[in-house]
C-alpha cells in the first residue's frame, strides 16, 4: 500500500554553533526492493504531485504569494529580478524533469557558482 513515515528528524554536525544540531521534517516513503534510482524518481514523482495539488487546490494562497513575491522583485535592481512568477517556476518544476548529479559534480557546480567566486 501507500506507507510514509512523516516526523521529526535530527541531524547533527561536527560543530560547536548554533548550527550543531538541526531539526527538520523529513516524508520517507516505505519501498522494499528500491535502488538510487527508483528512489529519486519517488522523490522526483511526490514533488510534482505536491505541486499540482497546489495549483489545483491553493489558488487563493498562490495569488496572495504570487503578488508578494513580486513586490518584493520590485525592490530589487532589475538584473536580480526573477524573470518568472510563482506560478510559472512551479508549472516549470512540474513540466521538466529533474537533473541528477553526482556528488562530485554538484560540488564542481557550487564551486563555479557567482556566489563562491564573489567569496
Amino acid at each position: 500500500g501507500q506507507v510514509y513515515t512523516f516526523g521529526p528528524t535530527f541531524r547533527a554536525e561536527n560543530s560547536n554553533t548554533s548550527r550543531h544540531l538541526a531539526e527538520f521534517w523529513m516524508v520517507e516513503p516505505e519501498m522494499a526492493f528500491c535502488d538510487l534510482a527508483g528512489n529519486m524518481d519517488i522523490a522526483e514523482d511526490f514533488i510534482k504531485y505536491v505541486l499540482k495539488y497546489i495549483l489545483e487546490n491553493c489558488k487563493d494562497d498562490l495569488a496572495f504569494l504570487e503578488e508578494r513575491l513580486a513586490n518584493e522583485d520590485k525592490a530589487k535592481p532589475e538584473a536580480e529580478r526573477s524573470p518568472m512568477g510563482l506560478t510559472d517556476k512551479l508549472r516549470f518544476v512540474i513540466d521538466n524533469n529533474f537533473k541528477r548529479v553526482s556528488y562530485t559534480e554538484a560540488i564542481d557546480i557550487l564551486k563555479d557558482s557567482k556566489p563562491n567566486k564573489k567569496k
